[in-house]
């Protein structure tokens, strides 16, 4: 698979507190993602934000449980982060989606030289 190139960034917005089917929300979507093929997804936790709702989301101290805005990032082709995006689409309630182009470049390491440099 090339993967190099214009290609398609996918962001999910949603709170860690999101589930479909008792499950994190966030950890559903990257399941899919690998089962679907999608050349790669990372979910990143923000240390404060707020969302649809308003309330600011950050970690209290105090609190038994603390709620977090998550991002998820998808990266693959068009067609795929579309397609993607529309099989996930019921699961999705009080999310913020965003899709951009992506200039992809991959590094990877000659395996034939491994460790010496």
């Amino acid at each position: 698979m090339k993967l190099e190139g214009e290609q398609t960034l996918l962001r999910i917005f949603l709170d860690s507190f999101q589930k479909w089917r008792f499950q994190p929300l966030f950890e559903i979507i990257v399941q899919r993602a690998r089962q679907r093929g999608l050349a790669g997804a990372t979910v990143l936790q923000g240390l404060e934000g707020f969302g649809m709702s308003g309330v600011i989301l950050k970690e209290r101290r105090w609190a038994l449980a603390n709620d977090h805005e998550v991002v998820v990032e998808i990266v693959d082709s068009t067609e795929k982060i579309e397609s993607f995006l529309s099989e996930i689409e019921p699961m999705l309630q009080n999310v913020i989606v965003t899709t951009e182009r992506a200039h992809v470049v991959m590094y990877r390491r000659n395996s034939s030289q491994g460790d010496k440099q």
